[in-house]
């Protein structure tokens, strides 16, 4: 309570005590000690003696509630009341007023997304090419941070001129309250005062009538409360809207100030935010030189109108901005009117290699972790928000460096975090193969997962500037990132100013650096020489150990020696294993645990350890991680039940997407580690974990067979999905070949994902190469050579072609046949591609234009990222060849060039050469891999034991869901509401409908009585089964069943036997 109390905010405290002070007629000894607690702590009582009573049950009364405040507070205008509002406790409200003359020195959010856009740079117009010029003019690293200053200060004075400021939204009445309830509100008032008022003789009855009535009004308000609810979840219209995100994503909202446990509780909140930044940016034990030794390494070029351009729009909306309040969404809109500014600034930068100090102050938000204490500095997680401005430079030096650092092939290929091509998938095959080759060898196999205290904050900057010094990193921004760390700061915003610190060392949480300088120093130990029998692996921070030994002895002397060696660059570099979270895990029949050490202390042997979100357990049986799985898999089902009831909330299509998407995508995570080949404990737990989605998104009865579930709604068994993931990502991702009996084909068949850069990132196209209006006005031009290209996919196969056009003469054609499973955008790219080599090889002085019917093709090619290579190749050749221009034509409009390149890639299909330089596409091998799952789903369905009712209908399983809903589901499977499936379950004595009939669900739409208004003829016995299927697949003969089972569900005391 004590650390609680001294914050400049009133509490409210239910302290039972008596004391005239605030409103009882005598004292006790607890009133007495909680007077001399409330004076021992320099606090304030805003209660009034004369109020009314805050606790009240019958004719005894009290004013138990006291609220508190602290010695600042107390010059402030305070309106404190007890409202006579009905509450649903003996307590009443409570209204607490301050009107504080404290300043607020929280930064402004403005609303940016509300439009006034066009008022915004008309204001920044009027100045902003004389700032422009200033800082051209600027020689020298004082003049440009002078420079930057001003243009934030421009920009947020546009801001205050332009957009509204951004308001925390009041709680309003909730939606469920309705004019009913507020009329019964004040009847329940009235009857309390009625009550209060009556005579002693009939005082007690007025407070039954008064209890009673009270007790309908909380049972009102439940009622319309949940109504409310189940209206709002039933009118979902998207699957990620509202309700996804009240069921699915917990809103983690930040930290208040701390008093931290060695901070001073009496301080005010400034200090106690300077308190826990001192605690959480710790300074160096050895100042950081940061003066740079004279780089011999070539500078960079100037930073790219066009990479600038990509940089800027593919900033992601809805980011909180730094200290200055400029969002992204400011940024976008400046850039795209006045396109000089940002180019002109950021080139300066690297001129001068001046980071401006303006753009490196991080506004610090503190986010407690979970189940920590919060009087400790650790305990919490501080994210920095940067300038945006700052942010985007940041993105294109980052960019520059890890440009650098890939095409030199400087990064050592055991780091798997950061990194294009890399991912958990690549780090947890490394670490198993490493694992199962060694325990093939006979060896005993130690892992060991080392955990690094706060790596991020604690880096240092001496060991960024040595490591980036020596990695032969262009000079210019070697020094521009000399610039990034120095003077760095952050600041904790409180009433009452700002606490500030300068940051040195670490890099924010937040900054687009940080991964790839943290990759950039722990490169340093993955390079170093370790033993032949040592494998080291790292994703980002978290580094695993794997030794290999023959005997005990030699497996903890190989240990102690490995963690000598980490344990030494750790101490170089100043940062600190936490021992407690560092553990390993034996492979081995080994009785005895090996006994390892690190620095004295003992790390503890573990069954299973948690590595990048999989669990990997001792006998690599996995069954532990699906366990942890199916855990997670229950809260989530239990989320979605928030948000779907039997007969309310989202729709069974929104449930349906949200598993695919959501929840399936959790349980699939690492999948190609531990579900290649599923055992049968794997499979039936696997199943028990996907049961009761399938049930809660059919609707269906809890005994309804869970293949028919899956049967209907299109979803696979859960372990069939999950191996198709895994072989998928084996084969595509992982370049790992399947069995034959699973696929022919091989990885090296298989088209590569391209990785990094295809070129410099500052080399684009120039802007009048690529087009996307429609090319026909070139045709007519008779000084330009025109090329059209198009690719076709038929039934007899797939084919590529182009056709040249100079002045009104056909003068070549090329045409050639593709692989049957190649796409049609392969097909597309070929004929580009052989085109752009067509027009590369002519005289210098012809300017051609190649026409292409595909914006998909054109929009690959002119990105120099793009991820497949043959677009790559194309957009080296236009880079080297600016007079070749490519522009997007109308397909099938009567372009006559456009009609004979789509005529020859037609022809191509049958007749063209055959052409082998394109390998197979993703789809292709997913396809096959997605048609494998089917048959293996349709064998188990075909020979499976339940669900035959179901199998009747539905012979052939589909990865579409049927349209049926919870009433056709309990109808068809007949598990429901039904006297024979009540007997059946042991639920009822009797299967006997009250009309006398046998109670199944033909009966019900054929014979009973009570139904007779959806009755369909009744079939013959040997047409039972044709007579289900026609009924199932008419959505007429579905609207009667389902008239039938809601008539059932509702009266279900009809239909029980006498």
């Amino acid at each position: 309570m004590y650390s609680r109390v001294c914050y400049e905010i009133p509490g409210v405290l239910n302290l039972n005590g008596h004391n005239t002070l605030w409103g009882y007629r005598s004292n006790d000894n607890r009133g007495k000690d909680i007077l001399d607690f409330i004076l021992a702590n320099n606090l304030n009582i805003i209660n009034k003696p004369d109020a009314l009573p805050t606790f009240q049950r019958n004719s005894s009364v009290g004013w138990p509630d006291l609220t508190l405040c602290s010695q600042s507070l107390i010059d402030s205008s305070i309106n404190w009341e007890v409202l006579e509002e009905i509450s649903l406790s003996d307590h009443r409200y409570i209204e607490t007023t301050i009107a504080s003359t404290v300043a607020n020195q929280f930064y402004k959010r403005y609303k940016t997304r509300h439009g006034n856009h066009l008022r915004f740079l008309n204001i920044l117009g009027k100045e902003i090419y004389h700032l422009e010029r200033k800082i051209k003019a600027a020689r020298n690293s004082r003049e440009l941070n002078n420079a930057t200053i001003e243009l934030q200060t421009l920009i947020i004075n546009a801001c205050n001129k332009s957009f509204k400021i951004k308001k925390q939204l009041l709680i309003t009445k909730p939606n469920w309250w309705t004019e009913q309830l507020e009329i019964h509100k004040k009847k329940v008032r009235a009857l309390r005062k009625r009550a209060q008022r009556a005579p002693e003789f009939e005082r007690q009855a007025r407070y039954q009538v008064f209890k009673k009535e009270k007790a309908k009004y909380k049972r009102h308000i439940k009622q319309a409360r949940n109504m409310g609810w189940r209206k709002f979840c039933s009118a979902a219209s998207h699957p990620y809207g509202k309700q996804y995100k009240v069921a699915f994503r917990k809103s983690v909202f930040p930290s208040q100030i701390p008093y931290l446990i060695n901070g001073d509780p009496k301080g005010s909140l400034q200090e106690a935010a300077q308190n826990i930044l001192d605690q959480i940016f710790l300074s160096p034990a050895i100042p950081t030189n940061y003066n740079l030794t004279t780089s011999t390494q070539p500078p960079d070029p100037p930073f790219s109108p066009q990479e600038i351009s990509a940089i800027i729009e593919h900033l992601p909306s809805g980011k909180a901005p730094g200290i200055d309040g400029i969002d992204n969404l400011l940024i976008k809109i400046i850039h795209k009117r006045f396109n000089n500014i940002f180019p002109t600034l950021f080139n300066k930068c690297l001129h001068l290699s001046c980071f401006p100090d303006s753009l490196k102050i991080g506004n610090i938000i503190l986010f407690q972790k979970g189940g920590k204490d919060q009087r400790l500095a650790s305990s919490y997680r501080p994210i920095s928000l940067l300038p945006t401005i700052g942010k985007v430079l940041e993105k294109l030096m980052t960019q520059r460096l890890t440009y650098h650092l890939e095409f030199t092939n400087s990064l050592n290929d055991r780091q798997h975090g950061f990194r294009e091509g890399k991912s958990v998938d690549t780090a947890i095959n490394e670490l198993l193969r490493n694992i199962k080759t060694a325990r093939r060898d006979g060896k005993h196999v130690l892992v060991l997962s080392i955990d690094i205290k706060g790596a991020f904050d604690n880096l240092q900057h001496r060991a960024i500037l040595k490591t980036l010094d020596a990695s032969a990193c262009p000079s210019n921004i070697n020094r521009l990132f000399h610039s990034l760390l120095q003077n760095r700061k952050v600041t904790l915003l409180t009433p009452q100013g700002r606490a500030t610190k300068e940051q040195k060392q670490g890099c924010p949480q937040g900054s687009c650096s940080g991964p790839a300088l943290w990759n950039l120093v722990a490169n340093e130990i993955l390079n170093q020489v370790w033993p032949d029998n040592v494998h080291i692996q790292a994703f980002a921070d978290d580094f695993v150990l794997v030794i290999k030994a023959d005997t005990n002895k030699s497996l903890v002397e190989d240990t102690q020696s490995a963690i000598t060696q980490f344990s030494s660059w750790c101490s170089e570099n100043e940062l600190v294993i936490s021992t407690e979270k560092t553990n390993y895990i034996l492979f081995s029949k080994m009785v005895r645990s090996p006994k390892i050490t690190w620095n004295g202390y003992k790390i503890n042997r573990v069954k299973s350890f948690k590595y990048l979100g999989i669990h990997v357990d001792d006998r690599l049986n996995w069954l532990e991680h699906i366990n942890k799985q199916g855990e997670k898999a229950i809260k989530m089902q239990q989320n979605l039940k928030r948000i779907a009831g039997g007969n309310w909330g989202i729709s069974q299509i929104h449930r349906w997407t949200l598993y695919k998407t959501v929840i399936e995508r959790m349980l699939a995570h690492g999948s190609s580690a531990w579900c290649l080949n599923p055992t049968f404990k794997m499979k039936r737990k696997l199943s028990s974990i996907q049961r009761p989605f399938l049930l809660h998104i059919s609707g269906a009865y809890r005994t309804t067979p869970t293949a028919a579930l899956q049967t209907i709604l299109g979803i696979p068994p859960l372990h069939m999905q999950l191996q198709f993931e895994a072989r998928f990502t084996s084969i595509y991702r992982l370049r790992i070949p399947l069995p034959p009996f699973i696929t022919d084909t091989q990885p090296h068949d298989l088209e590569m994902k391209a990785t990094g850069w295809s070129t410099h990132p500052s080399e684009h196209l120039k802007p009048n190469q690529i087009s996307f209006e429609d090319g026909e006005a070139y045709i007519a031009r008779k000084d330009i050579i025109n090329i059209f290209t198009d690719g076709s996919k038929t039934e007899h196969g797939v084919g590529a072609a182009f056709c040249v056009l100079t002045n009104d003469i056909w003068a070549y054609q090329w045409s050639a046949k593709l692989n049957d499973n190649n796409t049609v955008f392969q097909a597309e790219l070929t004929a580009l591609h052989e085109a752009v080599i067509y027009a590369s090889h002519l005289p210098n002085h012809n300017t051609s234009n190649i026409h292409v019917d595909n914006r998909a093709s054109i929009m690959a090619s002119s990105n120099s990222k793009s991820t497949n290579a043959t677009a790559r190749k194309i957009f080296k050749i236009l880079l080297s060849n600016p007079r070749i221009k490519v522009s997007w034509v109308k397909a099938h409009a009567g372009n006559i060039g456009n009609e004979r390149a789509d005529q020859l890639a037609k022809d191509a299909t049958q007749h063209g050469q055959p052409y082998s330089h394109t390998k197979l596409p993703k789809p292709y091998i997913k396809g096959l891999l997605r048609k494998r799952m089917l048959e293996e789903w349709q064998t188990s369905w075909k020979n499976g034991d339940t669900g035959r009712k179901i199998y009747n209908i539905m012979p052939s399983v589909s990865l579409r869901p049927t349209n049926w809903i919870r009433e056709d589901v309990i109808f068809f499977s007949q598990h429901g509401p039904f006297p024979a499936y009540l007997k059946r379950f042991h639920l009822s004595d009797s299967d006997y409908c009250s009309c006398g009939g046998i109670g199944t669900a033909l009966h019900y739409a054929t014979e009973c009585v009570y139904t007779v208004s959806w009755h369909m003829r009744k079939p013959a016995p040997n047409f039972e089964q044709e007579w289900l299927k026609r009924v199932a697949n008419n959505l007429f003969s579905r609207q009667r069943i389902r008239g039938i089972i809601k008539f059932m569900s509702e009266n279900r005391d009809l239909f029980r036997p006498p």
